[in-house]
């Protein structure tokens, strides 16, 4: 397989800064629960029997499954496989319709900030995992010679 492009090495980097952001959001859902309980939550009312959403497992099961999916694809990827890039497009897709649905529900200054950072992230992500060198890269090695 001759040399790997360099849209290739940035979707690459791209997707493991995508990966560390996550962690560190996780890791700010983690110590700032209850502001995110109090933007999240609906209103208390004196005689309401509704309990405050319980996110935190759920998010940090998330990130689990998909920062260890992003990992496992990557070196995939970058051998060449086409259907890794493909997933790795899903998942980035993903993060972005789920940030800006995320932005919508008004969370804290603090992760808006980091939520439309990701956005952008995966924006910019997609746009190299779909550059014609990098579709050219992963290509099965009989679509070339067709």
């Amino acid at each position: 397989m001759g040399k790997r492009p360099p849209s290739v090495d940035l979707a690459s980097w791209l997707l493991w800064i995508m990966v560390a952001a996550g962690f560190v959001v996780s890791v700010l859902v983690v110590v700032f629960r209850e502001d995110l309980r109090d933007a999240w939550s609906p209103g208390q009312s004196g005689d309401s029997t509704v309990q405050p959403l319980e996110f935190v497992p759920v998010i940090l099961v998330l990130y689990g499954v998909v920062a260890v999916t992003t990992l496992t694809l990557i070196p995939i990827m970058r051998a060449g496989h086409n259907w890794a890039r493909h997933a790795l497009a899903l998942i980035s897709l993903g993060i972005l319709l789920s940030t800006l649905a995320t932005v919508r529900t008004m969370p804290p200054p603090l992760f808006r900030g980091l939520i439309i950072a990701a956005a952008v992230v995966s924006a910019v992500s997609l746009v190299f995992l779909w550059h014609p060198d990098t579709r050219r890269h992963c290509r099965l090695p009989d679509e070339v010679d067709a």
